[in-house]
């Protein structure tokens, strides 16, 4: 029988993608592990397929986008931007869902080094090792962790703030936010926006109202009933919902409770789905340019798998812009 990638992978210490791309001359193998690899498949007896031959130095033309969630409005338009940018520039798409499981993030990285992707768009999960394939080109894009690789992501901290300064602007000192899971970059970043715009407001943080699990729609309407069901004059006046999942939440809890908005609480949200300029009220918010962050990855990207950057990794936020509309008005005496 004919050794397997697998089998030089444990000859020779290195990941299986890793064994394939040395095999099929990636160029993203340093030399030491080329030679090492083809030494190792040279005394096992190994023979690469003729399919394997013929990728040998073309590469193969496709790029691995990892998400977290394709329910989300979010996500949903920022793999649409970037499967249109990448195939503009002669590349093939191949997703990958990973609902946010680490193990599922580690499954999914090593299948695309498997298929010699040659570079890969991640939003990545909480991990406090994440892996990285050997050779592979990586953009972090939203999320970021501690891999060494380039970056991409939005203000998030100066979008809270900014949200929130509106809220103040309006005469309220009592809002709650409602958030995803606590460990992602991105929630720490719009809770530091959100804290640092109530202390400019001398404005003290009630640590009860920061309300964190997912982004749902469940979640969103699940912390909007606890909000409810505290005492009137303790309850909050508005609420920042971290996503439009949570925003979407929020409103159904509110209508079952026969609420009006805003005159008996006020919303502000993260992201500008269609919906929120449709709604009555419409939606106050931070608009993320997707489009624009998803250029930067596939640019930035096109240039690692080019070879034509330095090794100067890039870490790029891009600023989006709060959207004024009627879900905001000053709390009812």
């Amino acid at each position: 029988m004919s050794p397997t990638l697998k089998q030089i992978a444990r000859e020779t210490g290195v990941a299986i993608s890793t064994v394939s791309r040395a095999l099929n001359g990636h160029p993203h193998v340093d030399e030491q592990t080329r030679r090492r690899v083809q030494e190792a498949a040279d005394r096992l007896g190994y023979r690469p397929s003729v399919a394997a031959r013929a990728l040998r130095g073309s590469g193969t033309r496709t790029v691995g986008v990892v998400l977290p969630d394709m329910m989300n409005h979010f996500y949903a338009r920022t793999v649409s931007v970037l499967q249109d940018q990448l195939e503009e520039r002669g590349f093939g798409v191949v997703l990958t869902v990973t609902a946010n499981d680490g193990r599922r993030e580690r499954e999914a990285l090593d299948r695309l080094g498997s298929r010699q992707v040659d570079g890969i768009i991640i939003v990545p999960t909480i991990m406090r090792l994440p892996p990285s394939p050997d050779g592979v080109p990586i953009i972090e894009l939203n999320r970021q962790t501690s891999r060494a690789v380039d970056k991409v992501g939005y203000d998030e901290a100066a979008g809270s703030q900014a949200l929130v300064d509106h809220l103040v602007a309006q005469g309220h000192t009592q809002i709650a936010y409602i958030g995803g899971e606590g460990g992602f970059t991105t929630t720490r970043n719009r809770i530091a926006g959100f804290r640092t715009a109530l202390e400019a407001a001398n404005i003290d943080a009630q640590q009860d109202w920061f309300l964190l699990a997912s982004h749902t729609r469940a979640w969103g309407a699940e912390a909007t009933r606890r909000i409810l069901d505290a005492p009137a004059p303790d309850r909050p006046t508005a609420v920042f919902a971290a996503s439009s999942e949570i925003a979407l939440g929020f409103l159904t809890a509110a209508r079952h409770r026969g609420l009006r908005l805003p005159d008996d609480l006020s919303l502000v949200a993260f992201g500008d789905p269609d919906w929120y300029e449709v709604v009555t009220p419409s939606i106050t918010c931070y608009d993320q340019p997707i489009a624009q962050c998803a250029s930067i990855a596939v640019q930035l990207l096109a240039n690692r798998m080019a070879g034509t950057v330095s090794d100067q990794l890039a870490k790029v936020i891009v600023e989006g812009r709060v959207v004024l509309r009627e879900s905001v008005a000053a709390p009812t005496p």
